[in-house]
């Protein structure tokens, strides 16, 4: 009766250690907040309700830069109803200054120009291009002679420049087919003339600019670059838009990277010009479709849809969003709805703190997992007197189960920790800089960075299988206790030792097996880690076996052979007395 109250009671310990280990992993899937990657929910989060994209659409309109708020509105997909009113106050803008269709805002340099030549303002809510509006030989002239009198020193060092020799790709102004370059060359003109580039980087580029007309080699490919970016961006912008982009150019290399994108991707100009709007700078832009070119587009759209404020959410942490898949998702889309804001507030806000949190409940999920899996242990072994709770053996086995568990949990909930963000440089979806810039895709995936992200996956998996390891070791020693506390005869416990031969050489299949698996994970390409953590699995294994069996095993068994020796002498030597006796 007593045996069976006390099997009752470790079934009640058990399991109820099993449903706290469960409640703890469920509200540390509630928190959103991952390694690698970011949640919907913060997101969402981020958009606060349509205020801040209400907002700046807004300023927008109000400011009359029609052709941005028409290519901000495309971009956020916007519903009809939202929509409409929008598109209204815009209709009535171009209504009451047609200019605008021309110039895309107020600008007053290109309204005089459009003015001198007469520019067609017919076409409805179509913004025209810049480029295309100075292609035609006439307008070229006409601007050039409206600018040939101005008091900018960059000015005049750009139209001084329009006819330099040396050109590789283009012609200067004067050959027949020099419409492009002296295009791009007014188009910059304009920008500076307007005071839209940076004081520093319009001194730039008219140092560049006088350089080549003096005929410097590198002076001339450097304005060359530049104004083919200039192309690149002039032929898809209008002008107004072309001068927001102007704005958040710091240097010569912002320029090409925003060129780079919109030459990448032709057919998502709306969604690159609002992406560079709201970042304020191209690199995190360029950088995050480097990173990512195949979630990168999707997931930029996503946040594009909940407003500024989220677009820099996901370029400031330069990660994917978090897709789930299998059981992974639906444990999460269950969760999700018993998931207080808070959780998703601390998570947007202080990012770290809620991994950390996170991290400490899946810690504590295995915990408890471990003591469940000590109690329904201690409890199968009745006739045996259990090791306690205290016993260092004890306390390490529960608390690197506890990290096994934790890994375990994480990785199989995101398992994009497992993976590097390397990719191909050669991928076509990745945005490639062409002319002007030297950091390539190449050079911004270097080899050093790129060891850097296979090392963090490789450190991750010799992380597990150390703990696997380090698990089996304190089993080992847990058992080596239980039977040196039994009240049992040396040669016995000597059987018994032998006994469990198995179990001390665990820690070698476990370590083979981690090999073999390691290696068709990474010939799946399920797991992105080096050879070397693979081949370390054995390395543990045969490590922690012979440092069991040197250390542990062969110290208590030459003791009980000892044992053994001492009491075996005494017991012959009584029955020959016996037998003299008789």
């Amino acid at each position: 009766m007593l045996v069976t109250h006390l099997v009752m009671l470790a079934l009640f310990k058990t399991i109820a250690l099993l449903s706290i280990a469960v409640l703890l992993a469920a509200a540390a899937l509630l928190i959103p907040a991952h390694l690698r990657s970011i949640d919907m929910a913060v997101i969402e989060a981020s958009s606060e309700n349509g205020r801040a994209l209400e907002t700046v659409l807004g300023e927008t309109i109000r400011s009359a830069h029609v052709g941005s708020a028409l290519r901000i509105i495309e971009a956020a997909q916007l519903s009809p109803a939202v929509k409409r009113p929008y598109m209204q106050q815009i209709q009535a803008l171009i209504d009451q200054r047609p200019s605008l269709r021309a110039s895309g805002g107020s600008d007053r340099i290109l309204e005089d120009f459009l003015e001198l030549v007469q520019s067609d303002r017919s076409g409805g809510l179509t913004i025209a291009p810049l480029l295309p509006q100075l292609l035609p030989r006439s307008e070229r002239a006409s601007l050039s002679g409206m600018l040939a009198d101005s008091s900018n020193a960059n000015v005049a060092a750009l139209l001084d420049a329009r006819d330099i020799p040396g050109l590789l790709r283009l012609h200067p102004a004067r050959h027949a087919a020099g419409a492009p370059f002296d295009a791009g060359i007014l188009t910059l003109v304009l920008l500076v003339e307007g005071g839209h580039f940076s004081p520093a980087l319009a001194q730039q580029i008219g140092q560049t600019a006088a350089q080549a007309a003096l005929g410097t080699p590198a002076a001339v490919r450097t304005l060359e670059d530049f104004v083919i970016a200039t192309l690149s961006l002039g032929r898809q912008l209008d002008h107004r838009s072309l001068a927001d982009l102007a704005a958040d150019a710091e240097k010569l290399a912002d320029w090409g990277q925003m060129a780079t994108l919109f030459r990448a991707q032709p057919d998502r100009i709306d969604a690159l010009y609002t992406s560079l709007r709201f970042e304020g700078a191209p690199g995190p832009v360029f950088d995050y479709l480097a990173t990512y070119p195949e979630t990168g587009t999707s997931d930029l759209d996503i946040a594009l849809k909940n407003g500024p404020v989220a677009v820099q959410q996901i370029l400031d942490t330069a990660l994917p969003i978090y897709r789930p898949a299998g059981l992974a998702r639906s444990v999460v889309e269950w969760l999700q709805h018993y998931r207080p804001q808070s959780l998703v507030e601390l998570s947007r806000s202080k990012r770290q703190i809620a991994l950390a949190l996170k991290a400490t409940l899946l810690v504590l999920a295995g915990f408890a997992f471990a003591l469940a899996m000590g109690a329904a242990w201690r409890a199968s072994l009745r006739e045996v007197e259990p090791v306690g709770w205290a016993t260092p053996s004890v306390a390490a086995r529960n608390f690197f189960t506890s990290l096994v568990v934790a890994l375990t949990l994480w990785t199989l909930f995101e398992p994009e920790i497992l993976k590097s963000h390397n990719n191909v440089s050669g991928t076509d979806s990745a945005p490639r800089i062409e002319f002007m810039v030297a950091d390539s895709l190449q050079s911004l995936k270097t080899p050093v960075k790129a060891m850097q992200e296979i090392n963090q996956v490789t450190l991750l998996v010799l992380a597990l299988f150390f703990i696997v390891q380090l698990v089996i070791y304190s089993f080992c020693l847990i058992k080596l206790k239980e039977i040196s506390k039994q009240r049992l005869s040396p040669a016995l416990k000597l059987q018994l030792l032998e006994n469990e031969e198995n179990l001390f050489d665990f820690g070698l299949y476990v370590g083979l097996g981690g090999t073999v698996l390691s290696l068709i994970l990474v010939a799946v390409g399920i797991v992105e880690a080096s050879l070397m953590a693979a081949y370390a699995s054995t390395l543990f294994g045969i490590l922690f076996v012979a440092i069991l069996k040197v250390l542990n095993l062969r110290p208590y068994r030459r003791h009980l052979i000892i044992e053994a020796s001492v009491h075996a002498p005494s017991k012959s030597t009584g029955t020959l007395a016996k037998d003299i006796e008789l």
